[in-house]
């Protein structure tokens, strides 16, 4: 494929890649796979209302809209999760280095955040129309706000420069090549690996639930996308938003 033929737009500046994806897809201007790249977002989005913060120019910042197959039709925590594989192993591949997926969609080298993905749906009655899947992974910033201490990027790893919009067209291609290549969905397999990547795994994290602070395992995630945890061998399964990590 080359890489100069697909639909991938770079714009200078833009509040956020997912709300300027998502209203070329109410105009009626967006096609399947296409995806726009930000040299710089004023208003990143990131999980539950946080923002995503990114110096400019220094970064992968930018969404791929996506028709979802009528395979992932009704699993979209499926889909979530086989997206979220495709970045994991895009990074794991790039640095060589073992990725973990902190749940739901977080990116993490040696317990660092290194990328997050944040998917927002377009439905018409029941029917998914399009996901608008947004992706942000520090390529190139080394400096950041203290209140991302656990932040990380391909450069304060590597101590090497990259070129975040030749990196963001090559995992665009791999989107566009697993996303393609997929007509039927093998589950099980699909949330068995994102299970061998989940971040804290078999081990034990602190937590905050309805305001309380607790110390439980973390299990698995299930195919409905609930995160399970081990407290006094009892197993409790939880939504997003329920649970926080206290990292």
């Amino acid at each position: 494929m080359d890489l100069n033929q697909i639909n991938f737009h770079v714009i200078q500046q833009v509040d956020s890649t997912n709300k300027y994806a998502m209203e070329k897809v109410s105009e009626g201007l967006a096609q399947h796979l296409d995806a726009w790249f930000a040299i710089e977002q004023t208003e990143g989005k990131g999980q539950r209302g946080k923002s995503w913060v990114s110096n400019p120019g220094e970064n992968i910042t930018f969404s791929i809209v996506i028709r979802p197959q009528q395979c992932f039709q009704n699993i979209p925590y499926t889909f979530n999760a086989f997206i979220t594989l495709v970045c994991r192993d895009f990074i794991s591949q790039m640095l060589q280095l073992d990725v973990q997926i902190k749940w739901p969609n977080d990116l993490f080298i040696n317990d660092r955040k290194s990328g997050g993905i944040l998917i927002e749906n377009r439905y018409a009655g029941d029917k998914w129309k399009w996901a608008i899947v947004g992706i942000g992974i520090n390529v190139n910033q080394i400096d950041f706000p203290e209140n991302l201490f656990a932040a990380t990027s391909f450069k304060k790893i590597t101590n090497t420069d990259f070129e975040p919009i030749h990196l963001a067209k090559l995992l665009h291609k791999d989107l566009i090549e697993a996303i393609e290549s997929t007509n039927q969905i093998n589950e099980s397999f699909i949330w068995e690996r994102y299970n061998q990547h989940l971040f804290k795994k078999g081990q034990q994290s602190r937590f905050k639930i309805s305001g309380v602070e607790i110390n439980a395992t973390v299990s698995f995630v299930n195919h409905q996308g609930l995160m399970i945890l081990a407290q006094n061998e009892k197993e409790t399964s939880y939504h997003l938003g329920e649970i926080e990590w206290m990292l």
